[in-house]
């Protein structure tokens, strides 16, 4: 969500009516919208309203899952399964920026994972291909210190054979499914840490740390061209319906944005 604040609160501070905001909060399918200002994030002049409006929903989410959650040092593998997806895509880019050895990107399409090569992406793996084994292979049979899985269902034992001894495996998508079957062996074996995330538990003042660590080392990485959001589509806010629809063709790459007070020329 990206805006303007038209009023504030007598407890808020930092904020004063027509400053450009964005922030990850429920109920953004609105004209207006009410955040709590300990979680909205200033909006650099150097950012425009539609990658704003893009930017907490997958690049604050895929900064947390790799960098704080993940725990991502310099130099170790990492795979991105559903590398393709939203929070994919900023995962890959993220996982470059910070100093990974190698991004290998798990995903259905080859095309889309083409996609992401000038984006970081080093190896791409086609999801119905044996992947676990492909990563031995292309890690010397070390699998990779993190993975950052999407797609969750059908994916998880797989995960858990590519990963290195002692990594880590961060839950964050569940687009394959909620529920699997947990090789308890392999888990215990490896000495793997599997670790699950999600905004909707989190306090404020936990969300609001996220927030924070994200204003300081993304967003102006954002803000001077260092990394690049992918705006797919946008649609009015009068066609949600058909925005869903085409989310759920899975022709898209990257984030689908709505827009209030669309302007159909401005956007093809």
């Amino acid at each position: 969500m990206a805006g303007e604040v038209i009023e504030v609160g007598s407890a808020c501070f930092g904020f004063s009516a027509g400053d450009r905001v964005m922030g990850l909060t429920p109920g953004c399918y609105a004209e207006q919208v009410c955040i709590d200002h300990r979680i909205a994030i200033r909006i650099p002049d150097k950012i425009d309203w539609k990658t704003a409006a893009s930017l907490p929903a997958w690049f604050m989410t895929a900064h947390n899952a790799l960098v704080t959650e993940g725990n991502l040092r310099r130099g170790e593998a990492v795979m991105v399964q559903g590398a393709a997806s939203g929070v994919g895509i900023a995962t890959v880019q993220l996982a470059r920026h910070f100093g990974a050895s190698r991004v290998i990107g798990v995903a259905r399409s080859l095309a889309k994972l083409e996609r992401l090569k000038p984006f970081g992406l080093d190896v791409a793996l086609v999801a119905e291909d044996d992947w676990p084994g492909s990563v031995r292979r292309v890690t010397d049979g070390n699998g990779v210190e993190l993975v950052v899985d999407m797609v969750g269902g059908g994916a998880l034992n797989g995960n858990l054979e590519s990963a290195a001894l002692r990594g880590r495996i961060v839950a964050v998508g569940r687009l394959g499914g909620a529920v699997d079957q947990l090789d308890i062996n392999l888990l215990a074996f490896k000495r793997l840490k599997l670790i699950g995330v999600s905004f909707r538990s989190r306090t404020i003042t936990e969300r609001a740390a996220i927030a924070q660590l994200f204003a300081n080392q993304i967003v102006p990485e954002i803000a001077d061209g260092g990394l690049s959001p992918v705006i797919d589509a946008v649609f009015p806010l009068a066609d949600v319906a058909a925005a869903h629809e085409y989310l759920k063709s899975n022709a898209h790459f990257g984030k689908s944005l709505l827009e209030i007070g669309y302007d159909k020329a401005a956007n093809g």
